[in-house]
C-alpha cells in the first residue's frame, strides 16, 4: 500500500495548526454585554478585575436605605439535590443571573415596606472565556482548508510528486488492543466511488477507520487529561451528567470490542489452536494489567492504587476475550439466510455471548440496587456527603462500599470528582470493581459492531445497522435517565451506570459510521493526523501519562493564569505526542502486545 506526499503535507499542516493556536490563544478579546448608561452606575475605586482567577467574576452588593442587613446563598448547578434548611430572616428574592469571566456585577436590592426588589448592571464588561476556542477552530479550518486548495492546484498542474514517505505496513501493523487488520470483505477500491457503490461489495483492505476513531478517542483523553484548557465541559461531571472527557475512556473500551472481534477471526483463519489463542489472552491480560499498576502508581506502597485505566481494560479485555473462545460463532455465519430473522443474523450469531453478557448486566444492576449492604440505604447510587446526610459515608453505594473493602480504603483513588462539591470524606474510585461488569457489556457492544462488519459484506448493510444500534441505545438511555437525567438510572461516569453504557455505546456507533464513511467507503479523508496515534495507542498512552508533567507537553505559567493560556499549552502538548505518533509510523515502529 503506498500513500503519497499528500498525506504527509495533511499531516504536518495538523501538527502545525496546534503549534499556530499557541500563539493565537495568547490574545484575549471581551465580548460586550448589556449594560446601563454610566450615570446610573456607582462611582468607587477601580477594581482589577483582570487579576481574577479564571471562571471568576466580582459581584458587589448595594443595599438601599430601608435595608439594614442581607444574607446571600449560592447554590451550584452540582448540588440541586442538597437538602434545603431554614432561613432567618424569611427568603425575600430568588433569582438566577448568569455572570462572564472577570466582569464587574453590581447588585443593587431595594427595599419599601415590605416589598423588595433587585437590580443587576454591569460597570466592567466580562471577557470572552470561549473565545481561545474560537481561535482554535478559526484556525484549523482555515489551515485544512488552505491546504485542501494547495493540494487541487498541486495536482492539477502535475506538480506533485510521488514521495514514497509512508512504507507498506499492512503486515507490520498489529495493533495493541486487537488488529484492525481484516481478511474477509471490506470497503472499496481507492478509486472515485460514486454513491451507488453505497450498495456494492467491498474489497479486501485494512480499515482504517478503526484506527482513526482509536486515534481521535486518544487524542481527546491526553488533551483532557492534559487539563483541557481549564473549561469544564473538558473535565469530568462531578457526580451524574456527561461531559466530552467522559466519552474517551469508554469509546476506547467499545473499539477495543470491534478490534477483538477482527484479530479473533483471523486467528480462527489461520486455524490457531485454543491453547495457544488462551495462551494469547492470559499474556495480554496481565500486560495491560501491569502496565496500568506502573503508570497510576508512584514509590508509595502504603497508598498504592490497585484499580486504574488499563486495569480496567485488563478486566474487560479477559472477560470479552474469553466469550469470544469459549462461545466462537465461527468464522463464516452458518445461519440459513431464508430464515425470518435473516436481517438481525450478525445478532442471532451471537445468542450465547448476549446471553452471558446480560446475566452479567443484571448481576450489576442486582447487587446495585437489590442489596443492602455496609448500612447504606438499599439502592442508594449518590455521591454521599452534604447530598445525603443519612448517607454521609455511602459515596457510590454499594460499588463504592465494595472497592473499600476488597481493596482497601488506602489502595483506591482517593479524591473523586465529588469531593470538592458534596464534601464527602471517603474514598471512591470510578475504575473499581463493580463497574467492571458493565464496562465488559460495553466492550462486547463493540463485539457486536465488529461482527455486523464481519457478516454483512456491503457498505450500506453495515452503516445502517450500526445507526440503528445507535438510535435504539439512546432510547433506552432516555427510558432509564429521563430528559432531566433523573430517572431510574441517571448517566453516571463514576458508576459507569447502565444508562452510561448505553449512551457512550450509542455514539461510537456513529463515529464509527462517520468513520468508516469518510474514510473508508467515499475516502474523502485519510484519517490523518488520528490514524498515527491509534496505531501506536498504548505507548502514547502510557507515555502520555508519564511525560505529561515534563516540557514539552507542560510547563509553568506565569502570572494570572487564564484559559487562552492552559489551552495553549494543552495544544502544544497534544500536537506532539501526535508528530511523535507519526514519526514512529513512518520508522515503522509499532508496540504490540
Amino acid at each position: 500500500m503506498e500513500i503519497h506526499a499528500d498525506d504527509h503535507i495533511v499531516f504536518m499542516a495538523f501538527s502545525a495548526v496546534f503549534l499556530v493556536l499557541a500563539l493565537l490563544s495568547t490574545q484575549r478579546l471581551g465580548l460586550a454585554s448589556h449594560r446601563l448608561p454610566s450615570k446610573s452606575l456607582p462611582t468607587d475605586s477601580h477594581v482589577d478585575v483582570k487579576s481574577l482567577p479564571m471562571d471568576t467574576a466580582l459581584l458587589q452588593l448595594t443595599l438601599t436605605s430601608d435595608i439594614k442587613s442581607v444574607n446571600v446563598f449560592g447554590l451550584s448547578s452540582n448540588c440541586h439535590k442538597l437538602h434545603s434548611s431554614s432561613m432567618t430572616p424569611k427568603e425575600h428574592m430568588n433569582k438566577t443571573e448568569t455572570f462572564g469571566e472577570h466582569g464587574f456585577y453590581i447588585y443593587t436590592i431595594h427595599g419599601y415596606k415590605t416589598k423588595t426588589s433587585c437590580s443587576l448592571y454591569t460597570k466592567i464588561d466580562p471577557d470572552n472565556a470561549y473565545l481561545p476556542l474560537l481561535y482554535a477552530f478559526l484556525v484549523i479550518l482555515g489551515v485544512a482548508l488552505t491546504w485542501l486548495v494547495l493540494l487541487y492546484l498541486l495536482r492539477k498542474y502535475n506538480l506533485l510528486v510521488n514521495w514514497e514517505l509512508f512504507h507498506d505496513t499492512e503486515s507490520l501493523i498489529n495493533a495493541d488492543l486487537g488488529s484492525p487488520n481484516f481478511n474477509g470483505p471490506v470497503d472499496g477500491s481507492g478509486h472515485h466511488i460514486d454513491p451507488h457503490e453505497l450498495h456494492e461489495k467491498p474489497k479486501k483492505q485494512r480499515l482504517k477507520s478503526l484506527d482513526t476513531f482509536r486515534g481521535i478517542a486518544l487524542t481527546i483523553m491526553i488533551f483532557v487529561n492534559s487539563g483541557g484548557g481549564g473549561y469544564y465541559f473538558f473535565k469530568h461531571a462531578r457526580w451524574n451528567g456527561l461531559t466530552v472527557a467522559d466519552l474517551v475512556f469508554p469509546w476506547f473500551m467499545w473499539i477495543m470490542g470491534v478490534s477483538m472481534v477482527i484479530s479473533f477471526q483471523s486467528m480462527r483463519r489461520r486455524q490457531m489452536r485454543s491453547i495457544t489463542i488462551f495462551a494469547k489472552i492470559i499474556r495480554r491480560t496481565l500486560i495491560l494489567f501491569a502496565l496500568g499498576l506502573f503508570v497510576s502508581n508512584y514509590a508509595d506502597l502504603a497508598h498504592y492504587r490497585v484499580p486504574g485505566v488499563l486495569q480496567r481494560f485488563s478486566a474487560c479485555y479477559f472477560i470479552t476475550a474469553m466469550l469470544q473462545l469459549v462461545i466462537n460463532p465461527g468464522t463464516d455465519s452458518i445461519l440459513p439466510v431464508a430464515a425470518w430473522w435473516n436481517p438481525i443474523r450478525d445478532v442471532f450469531a451471537l445468542w450465547g455471548q448476549w446471553l452471558v453478557m446480560l446475566g452479567l448486566l443484571a448481576i450489576y444492576i442486582i447487587i446495585t440496587f437489590a442489596l443492602k449492604i455496609g448500612g447504606c440505604p438499599r439502592g442508594y447510587i449518590g455521591p454521599g456527603g452534604l447530598a445525603s446526610p443519612e448517607a454521609y459515608n455511602c459515596t457510590g453505594g454499594n460499588a463504592g462500599y465494595i472497592d473499600r473493602h476488597f481493596f482497601g480504603s488506602k489502595h483506591i483513588y482517593g479524591h473523586p470528582t465529588c469531593m470538592e462539591t458534596y464534601k464527602t470524606e471517603v474514598p471512591y474510585d470510578p475504575e473499581g470493581a463493580l463497574g467492571t461488569l458493565t464496562s465488559a457489556f460495553l466492550v462486547f457492544l463493540g463485539v457486536q459492531a465488529g461482527y455486523t462488519l464481519h457478516t454483512f459484506p456491503y457498505n450500506i448493510s453495515r452503516m445502517k445497522r450500526w445507526i440503528i444500534w445507535s438510535l435504539l441505545l439512546g432510547c433506552i438511555t432516555l427510558a432509564l435517565a429521563g430528559k432531566d437525567n433523573e430517572h431510574v438510572i441517571p448517566i453516571n461516569k463514576n458508576l459507569w451506570s447502565v444508562s452510561f453504557i448505553f449512551v457512550t455505546g450509542g455514539m461510537a456507533f456513529l463515529l464509527l459510521t462517520f468513520c468508516y464513511v469518510t474514510i473508508d467507503v467515499l475516502r474523502w479523508w485519510n484519517g490523518a493526523p488520528f490514524c498515527y496515534p491509534g496505531m501506536n495507542s498504548i505507548l502514547v498512552y502510557v507515555g502520555s501519562e508519564i511525560l505529561g508533567r515534563y516540557f514539552p507537553f507542560c510547563w509553568t505559567v506565569s502570572g494570572h493564569v487564564q484559559h487562552a493560556d492552559l489551552l495553549a499549552m494543552n495544544l502544544v502538548g497534544t500536537a506532539v505526542w501526535l508528530i511523535i505518533s507519526y514519526y514512529l509510523y513512518y520508522i515503522k515502529f509499532f508496540v504490540k502486545i
